[in-house]
């Protein structure tokens, strides 16, 4: 039987069937469709559309009215709080069946890993991102949870993590370790230490590579089972050091094992080959930024874009572009004349009843909050949330904080009117070459890690560094003004108009209202004008005019003009367009001589 839900929604009202139709073919894919246990359909609905509130509706529709459903659901969100908030929602709605819907957490897990029977039972079962990813790594408690289960469906592209080795983490678990394992600790990094050493020696800061480290497994194994004993033994004291000795200890196996490595700039970054997508029999991705994410397009036949065309008018807005150069190292250089500027920007463009939110590097956030509260009381501005146990939760403020991967799945800034992106989300360069592994089911092989420009020549990586900054930022910009008739003010930092051409193509009617200039990069670029002019060096070609212009009539010898004019090719000089409209004119040019007419 086919499943259609009904609406009565704003969207249904502004876009009618076009939107019905959309929502009930997620619909149709959810109950109806079988990719295989190795294959995904990646849905690229726009942010804001309402589709996991969809998700939500249809599970409801199938425990209330199709009682004879014997399907089995899997749900994998990116935060647990959205996945509880689904779960009410199903239980609420529920008329007859309770309890077919959970959300496995991590303050319930230690209960319910000793359920299995149950959680075989439950129709609905709901996981974080975090939890999808650890499972990779348990395949026999992976079989638990999907025992019985035929549909998955993951809500917001999953990350899998990236490991990085460089100078700081080394010198962080050297002051962690006893002092009697510091020499072992130095033994058993040795490969990777002098790896690094030697290409900071070379200044191979824009090359990527990809190395290899071997070590002898008795001087790993050793290390290993005497930082084992010391955690035993509570040498190693604090919850936090001991999980940061712990991690380092699992990754060190990575960088020493066959899992596949990638270098730039002092970091050494690699994955765990565990870590790639596993599915059921019907595999649904819900990536509003899907066709702009390079990762997808690197295994295509794992990864079936089923591409959803725009439908949320946004000719309502204005879409602002702040021309400078927002990479991270760019905005430091400028940190202090940046941050002030910007927020002064902020400041003067905020009406009375907007409500602004601010995106960058996590980094950021504190920089841009020290010169916020200088124009603004400092109750009316919010940090998110770093600690979320103990950091105050959004409170209705007028300006609000963030940064980039703290805000995908997150709606809670839905209403606000602008939007700032003061930074690009750029990742360290070898860091995209392990995005490609988790992605592609592929090696690094042999292809090319050349960097042009700061961008990477290889087809498949480039995707994957272009579609990873613009996916972020198209994310971050799209958090605000979530109705079906948006009226909001988005501001872009970026002088890449590639991207931003690339991140405006995923919104519909989305054009460019204001270029902006910097005020204090304008200061700079007239001041080095200024500074150009004044130590500008005379044409040669200008002064040899000059002089022939006020000089007698007569014959001079081309050495003497040479050396006075301090010329030292005069013959060049002569060659010049200028200086041949006047032969024949002013001037006659003989072998050693010049005649001035």
């Amino acid at each position: 039987m086919s499943i259609q839900l009904k609406y009565n929604d704003n969207y249904s009202e502004v876009y009618g069937d076009t939107y019905i139709n959309k929502m009930n073919y997620l619909v149709k894919a959810i109950t109806e469709y079988k990719t295989g246990s190795n294959y995904f359909n990646v849905f690229n609905f726009e942010t804001g559309l309402g589709k996991s509130f969809t998700v939500d509706r249809v599970l409801s529709k199938l425990i209330n009215e199709l009682w004879n459903n014997e399907q089995k659901f899997l749900i994998v969100k990116k935060f647990n709080d959205e996945s509880i908030k689904s779960v009410n929602f199903i239980q609420e709605e529920s008329l007859f069946v309770k309890d077919s819907a959970l959300a496995i957490t991590h303050e319930n897990w230690s209960e319910y890993r000793f359920k299995l029977d149950y959680i075989h039972r439950t129709k609905f079962v709901y996981i974080s991102h975090q939890r999808y990813i650890a499972l990779c790594e348990n395949e026999e408690l992976r079989k638990e949870i999907i025992k019985g289960r035929d549909t998955l469906i993951i809500d917001e592209k999953i990350l899998f993590p990236v490991y990085t080795y460089n100078d700081k983490r080394y010198i962080k678990i050297l002051e962690l370790v006893p002092h009697g394992l510091r020499d072992s600790l130095t033994k058993v990094c040795k490969p990777l230490n002098d790896f690094i050493a030697l290409h900071q020696t070379l200044k191979h800061t824009n090359k990527v590579f990809k190395p290899k480290f071997k070590i002898h497994p008795a001087t790993l194994n050793n290390f290993i089972n005497d930082i084992k004993v010391a955690l035993e033994n509570r040498t190693i004291s604090q919850t936090e050091n001991r999980n940061s000795v712990i991690d380092f200890i699992n990754e060190l196996q990575l960088f020493y094992s066959n899992s596949q490595c990638a270098y730039n700039s002092g970091n050494i970054s690699t994955h765990n080959p565990k870590h790639n997508h596993w599915g059921l029999d019907n595999n649904i991705i819900l990536d509003a930024s899907a066709m702009i994410d390079g990762t997808y397009f690197c295994n295509p036949e794992k990864f079936k874009i089923l591409n959803q065309t725009r439908i949320i008018d946004h000719k309502g807005c204005s879409f602002n572009v702040i021309k400078f150069n927002s990479a991270k190292s760019k905005v430091m250089k400028y940190s202090k004349k940046y941050f002030t500027e910007m927020a002064q920007r902020i400041k003067d463009n905020q009406k009375e009843t907007d409500k602004v939110l601010i995106v960058g590097h996590k980094d950021f956030a504190g920089k841009i909050h020290n010169e916020l509260i200088q124009l603004y009381k400092e109750e009316d501005i919010w940090i998110d949330k770093s600690d979320k146990e103990n950091d105050a939760d959004y409170n209705d403020q007028s300006v609000a904080i963030s940064w980039y991967g703290n805000l995908v799945g997150k709606n809670w800034a839905g209403d606000f009117t602008q939007v700032w992106l003061i930074s690009t989300p750029n990742i360290p360069l070898e860091q995209y070459l392990i995005h490609f592994l988790h992605y592609s089911d592929d090696k690094l092989g042999n292809k090319s890690t050349e960097v042009i420009k700061g961008k990477y020549k290889n087809r498949y990586f480039k995707a994957i560094q272009k579609g990873y900054v613009a996916a972020e930022m198209y994310q971050s910009l799209k958090r605000i003004q979530r109705s079906a008739k948006p009226k909001g003010d988005f501001y872009i930092v970026s002088n890449d108009e590639e991207l931003v051409s690339d991140i405006l193509s995923q919104i519909k009617n989305a054009e460019i209202k204001n270029e902006i200039e910097l005020d204090f990069v304008k200061a700079e670029q007239e001041e080095k004008e200024q500074e150009k002019q004044i130590n500008k060096k005379p044409d040669q070609v200008d002064m040899f005019i000059e002089y022939i212009l006020s000089e007698k009539k007569g014959i001079y010898k081309k050495s003497d003009i040479a050396n006075q004019l301090k010329i030292s090719k005069i013959n060049r000089v002569l060659l010049d367009t200028r200086v041949k409209i006047l032969i024949n004119k002013r001037l006659e040019i003989h072998t050693r001589n010049i005649q001035i007419l």
